[in-house]
């Protein structure tokens, strides 16, 4: 018997439009979350309230754009857009951990040295707030809901599943290079390893249709590499309160000109989780 295609539920101009509509839906939210921030800051509220008040606002504007955009735009529901309610995998909680645990213990294993930054206590509360509220968890759950489930649920409805873990995967790693200066090689090491990375956030929203699982990883890989707290690299960042540095000072060792997060060491741990997120995918679908 012969399968009946599924009939797109949407136009592939709309699609497209959507993805557009999707990244701006981000851009906005940011602005606005950093600029109303930024206007307590200047009337005198500690940094660390205000990046606090950052991450909430950030989350918040970009859940409400989220649910315009599928309301009003698409006319699907969130959870059609693997937005549904709150709800945490045991196992992504546990690999959102151990991701940058093996990152650092592989850097540790290339040899090297800690240096340690000191600040003022109002500085480090800023850093520590900074890196868990906005970079870490609120950065994280806003780009997952954009990429991994208006981007990626967009193209889904158009183009079907593996297109729409491809392209948001590529497109996700492309926007990266901005604001960054990069040279050739480390623009390709970029665009590799935030393809692989931006699979694996897929992979992981697929596996039980849900922006949140990948938000987790997302957000604590973005607090514990990016935030400003851990630093390994070929040299030391004065902005960040602990430093690793890399004996090893191969740009396939410490990614470059853009960090780490493009190094080899961290497209293996990658790798390593999309199969656990590929093979566990698989046998809920056998359970099913």
């Amino acid at each position: 018997m012969q399968k009946t295609k599924r009939k797109s539920r949407i136009s592939a101009l709309k699609a497209l439009l959507g993805i557009l509509l999707a990244i701006v839906i981000l851009a906005i939210a940011q602005s606005l979350a950093f600029s109303i921030s930024e206007i307590f800051l200047n009337a005198g509220l500690p940094g660390a309230i205000c990046n606090i008040l950052a991450g909430i606002l950030y989350v918040v504007l970009a859940f409400l754009g989220v649910d315009l955009f599928c309301r009003k735009y698409l006319k699907i529901s969130r959870e059609k857009m693997r937005i549904p309610g709150f709800r945490l995998k045991p196992v992504w909680v546990l690999s959102a951990v151990l991701m940058p645990v093996l990152v650092l213990l592989i850097s540790l294993a290339f040899g090297g040295h800690w240096e340690i930054n000191r600040f003022d206590t109002a500085t480090t509360l800023a850093m520590i707030t900074g890196a868990v509220a906005f970079y870490g968890l609120a950065t994280g759950i806003v780009e997952e809901m954009i990429f991994r489930g208006l981007v990626m649920g967009c193209l889904e409805e158009r183009f079907g599943k593996k297109i729409a873990v491809i392209v948001p995967s590529v497109l996700f790693g492309a926007l990266h290079i901005i604001g960054n200066r990069l040279d050739f090689v480390s623009t390709i090491q970029l665009l590799i390893a935030g393809s692989i990375v931006g699979i694996l956030f897929s992979l992981i929203t697929c596996t039980d249709n849900s922006v949140w699982n990948s938000a987790i990883v997302h957000g604590i890989w973005n607090m514990a590499i990016i935030g400003g707290i851990l630093h390994i690299g070929d040299g030391a960042d004065s902005s960040s309160m602990f430093n690793f540095v890399l004996k090893n000072k191969s740009f396939l060792v410490s990614g470059g000109d853009f960090g780490i997060e493009a190094s080899v060491i961290s497209i293996f741990v990658y790798l390593i989780f999309c199969v656990l997120a590929a093979v566990y995918g698989r046998g809920k679908q056998k359970r099913v």
